[in-house]
């Protein structure tokens, strides 16, 4: 018991190598101990290494009795090749084995050689150079038992730290990646005159491939005169890391889309993301989206979708479907060309759009949201922009059990007043 205790301390002790002089200390009493390995290297090569005195205990490092050094000497020698097929401890002696007997080792006329399986193979071996019993009258089974068990802890402490490392390095860059996406945002108190909007953004793990903005086209409009907008949310298929980046990707070619004059449209801002979106390779990624933009002098709503779930105008109690467009999604196909569709909307009509997760988040019946209960939530819901995005998440939610969904979550809603 005393020596599980000992092992089971490992991730509180600093120096491993005297962790492991401490565990041998239990059975021999006082011993210096030494590290040969032959790791990575051929035939009948080793190191000899990672002294550790009872009044001198230099501190090593776990990767430092884990892997070969670049720092020590590599020797040669024969009885390699037979200590690599070893199973039980063994004595060697100087007279025998002159080729292990040097540098610090020249002072000692024989050491206890107790052989490492680590990964199925040997390929390091604890050497006790001297201890206050006589190791000739030790059970050197248990002995070897013991330091077998104690080098497999030091290494399963390693890979639990690495992997830690790891761990936090990810969660470090997802973060990172979740900040830099919500940059990408629309800001919480944005305000175009005319409208009143409403969204809610949630990824699905820290970071996802939903892409959602809103803006005025009215740059030289006076702020109380009602202004034309823009409308654009995407879905890049997947989520996490490799889904950011290609929202941001989108944004970044987006930003760069300047149409002559009061030309653009809709469906001319797809087809310029769309050929700017192909790459000299496959990227293995598309995208679904739905672009609007409103002029409240016309009250006209044009849009176009491509490859999208539609979404619906709420006037009053009912409710409008923009299903007309069904044209594929980007990066398909680079020459496809989109078609505009318009709408006149009406004083105090909501735009809603959202992404997929919507109508797939299903229930314990595996059953799916779909358009009937989204369409029966939107309904039910006043007429008030927020209103409709707070209630559909909160369905979901309910519908789901769970505030976890399966996919990244965008909601939008715009009311017009002119």
């Amino acid at each position: 018991m005393t020596h599980l205790t000992k092992l089971s301390q490992i991730e509180s002790f600093s120096n491993s190598l005297a962790f492991l002089q401490n565990v041998l200390s239990t059975e021999l009493g006082d011993c210096t101990i030494a590290v040969v390995n032959s790791l990575d290297l051929d035939g009948d090569y080793f190191q000899i290494s990672n002294y550790c005195h009872p009044n001198s205990q230099p501190i090593y490092k776990v990767a430092e009795i884990l892997k070969r050094s670049n720092d020590q000497r590599i020797f040669s020698g024969e009885f390699i090749v037979q200590w690599k097929r070893m199973s039980s401890p063994i004595h060697v002696y100087k007279e025998h084995c002159a080729e292990l007997f040097q540098d610090d080792l020249a002072i000692y006329d024989n050491v206890l050689v107790l052989p490492i399986l680590l990964d199925a193979k040997v390929e390091r071996w604890v050497l006790i150079l001297d201890a206050d019993n006589d190791s000739h009258t030790l059970d050197l089974s248990k002995l070897n038992l013991l330091v077998n068990f104690a080098v497999s802890s030091l290494a399963r402490a390693e890979e639990k730290k690495k992997l830690q490392e790891i761990t936090n390095w990810r969660e470090q860059e997802l973060s990172e990646i979740s900040r830099l996406q919500h940059l990408l945002l629309p800001e919480e108190n944005l305000s175009i005159p005319g409208i009143e909007l409403a969204f809610k953004f949630k990824v699905y793990k820290e970071a996802g491939g939903d892409y959602f903005d809103v803006m005025s086209l009215s740059k030289d409009k006076l702020e109380h005169e009602a202004h034309k907008f823009g409308v654009m949310i995407a879905d890049v298929t997947g989520h996490g890391p490799s889904a950011a980046v290609e929202a941001a990707m989108f944004d970044a070619i987006l930003r760069t889309y300047r149409p002559e004059g009061n030309s653009g449209n809709p469906a001319q801002a797809i087809q310029y993301v769309n050929t700017h979106f192909f790459t000299r390779k496959n990227r293995g990624k598309f995208v679904t989206a739905i672009a609007m933009s409103y002029d409240p002098e016309t009250k006209t709503l044009c849009y176009a979708c491509a490859g999208h779930p539609y979404g619906y105008i709420k006037r009053g109690n009912t409710l409008i479907r923009l299903d007309q467009a069904e044209d594929i999604p980007i990066g398909v196909l680079k020459e496809y060309e989109w078609t505009n569709h318009e709408i006149k909307l009406m004083h105090h009509d909501i735009i809603f759009v959202y992404t997929d997760v919507v109508l797939e988040t299903r229930n314990a019946k595996q059953e799916e949201f779909g358009f009937s209960r989204l369409e029966q939530t939107l309904l039910d819901a006043e007429a008030c922009p927020h209103c409709l995005v707070d209630d559909v998440a909160e369905a979901l939610t309910d519908f789901n059990e769970s505030d976890e969904l399966c996919d990244d979550l965008t909601l939008c809603a715009i009311q017009v007043f002119q």
